[in-house]
């Protein structure tokens, strides 16, 4: 297994997962946590040079190490920083109800737009998520599957004699990634696990799309809008193509690459893979799609392999692999990449575009449809779409800008960006270790 378990061996079984405590999913590398003053480029520093997807940030002056109420920072606030600076988003499509002074955010995004250092707690504040929700390391995993379940991204684990001190953070990813790794010691999951998506009914018929001819920028901006992490790209025949994700967002915040905000998705797609290819000496394909005829546990060996929140479903079957093994024996260890664990052969990049076509976009199935699954196998019935509802309803009010309204043309839009800064952040820095601050 990859996972080592904390409280119980691999070889008990007939266990029941509602019973196992959160303290066996507290992750034992040690908590970074950032302060609320740090700049949104030093919060963004620390995402990339940890190699992390969010980060918990401390509200508190006197304490960094004190979480017991922070915030979260995470890529989407990277992109609604960008989309502020590169004037596609407006104080109309943020929500403001966290500032009593007007003049505090108008001068804080004066400066964003000059390539100043912007504390990382306003811009959060502008782009709301669900409140963190914190469990005890005693409590066991029964509710944060349903609060899981329910859209919610992650979740704070604390200490049961010190309830504001956060010993871990729980996300879907890593939830998921649990039940995966331990599926022998669960038997009750094995007829979900072999179980079609079709028989089992989840995932949505209506995903959320963006055409492969589309500038990034238009990726970018509806993201933001639409409150998701990643986007399915299609032709205008609806055949998926790929998939862009809010993490994408990384790779063009530098000067050198943002002429690539208005270039296609596809063609940002074909660099990403390639530069992918040239960083792990071969060509990248990414598999994010599966049929309905795919069991549960294929799809959860593909959202753990390729480190997704979503799959997208097509009405064609991917290439036949043969299944010698219940899905609960595939599920015994975690290969590092898809292919290794599907057995499937990279497919090669072709001038940034794709060989082989991968069928008509009809759906697509989420962490949390997952997670949903389980929870309503012990009785709890959860809403995939609650949490985004409330990150939605939370906004001051509705998007009312349009990117094709504000859009210029490629060439002046790369101009405005130069005329900038160097890249999004006009100050250059290096922090050191002693910058960060971990939590035991």
């Amino acid at each position: 297994m990859l996972g080592a378990s904390h409280h119980h061996s691999s070889s008990i079984s007939g266990l029941d997962w509602t019973e196992i405590p959160l303290s066996e999913l507290t992750e034992s590398n040690k908590l970074l946590s950032i302060n609320s003053l740090y700049s949104v480029q030093q919060a963004f520093e620390a995402l990339v040079s940890h190699n992390l997807t969010s980060i918990p940030v401390s509200l508190s002056q006197s304490d960094s190490h004190d979480l017991a109420n922070c915030l979260t920072f995470d890529y989407s606030d990277l992109n609604t920083y960008l989309l502020l600076v590169m004037n596609k988003i407006s104080i109309n499509d943020l929500s403001t109800s966290e500032f009593k002074d007007p003049e505090y955010i108008t001068k804080q995004i004066a400066r964003a737009k000059r390539g100043e250092e912007v504390p990382v707690e306003f811009i959060i504040k502008l782009h709301p998520k669900n409140p963190f929700i914190k469990f005890a390391e005693n409590d066991t995993l029964a509710r944060p599957m349903e609060t899981l379940g329910n859209g919610v991204h992650r979740i704070a684990i604390t200490d049961p004699q010190s309830p504001n001190t956060i010993t871990g953070i729980l996300s879907q990813r890593r939830l998921i990634k649990y039940m995966w790794e331990n599926a022998r010691r669960f038997p009750a999951l094995d007829f979900y696990l072999n179980s079609t998506l079709q028989d089992l009914k989840i995932g949505s018929t209506t995903p959320i799309t963006i055409y492969e001819d589309q500038q990034l920028i238009e990726a970018l901006h509806k993201m933001f809008h639409e409150r998701v992490s990643s986007l399915a790209v299609i032709d205008r025949t609806r055949t998926l193509k790929g998939n862009i994700s809010i993490v994408d967002v990384k790779n063009v915040s530098s000067s050198k690459n943002s002429h690539l905000l208005f270039k296609s998705v596809l063609n940002f797609i074909g660099y990403n893979l390639t530069q992918k290819g040239i960083e792990e000496g071969q060509d990248q394909f990414p598999i994010f799609h599966v049929n309905n005829q795919s069991s549960l546990g294929r799809v959860i060996a593909k959202l753990v392999a390729t480190q997704s929140h979503r799959l997208w479903i097509v009405d064609s079957p991917t290439r036949s692999v043969s299944i010698s093994q219940p899905a609960t024996s595939q599920l015994a260890s975690a290969p590092s990449t898809i292919e290794a664990a599907l057995n499937v052969p990279p497919l090669p990049e072709n001038n940034y575009g794709y060989s082989g076509t991968q069928g008509k976009l009809i759906g697509v199935v989420s962490l949390t449809d997952i997670l949903g699954v389980f929870s309503l196998a012990k009785g709890k019935k959860t809403d995939p779409q609650f949490a985004r509802n409330q990150r939605r309803r939370s906004s001051s009010s509705t998007t009312r800008s349009s990117i094709d309204s504000t859009s210029s043309s490629a060439a002046a839009a790369a101009t405005m960006v130069n005329d900038a800064s160097d890249d999004i952040f006009r100050k250059s820095y290096t922090l050191g270790k002693s910058d960060y601050v971990f939590n035991k």
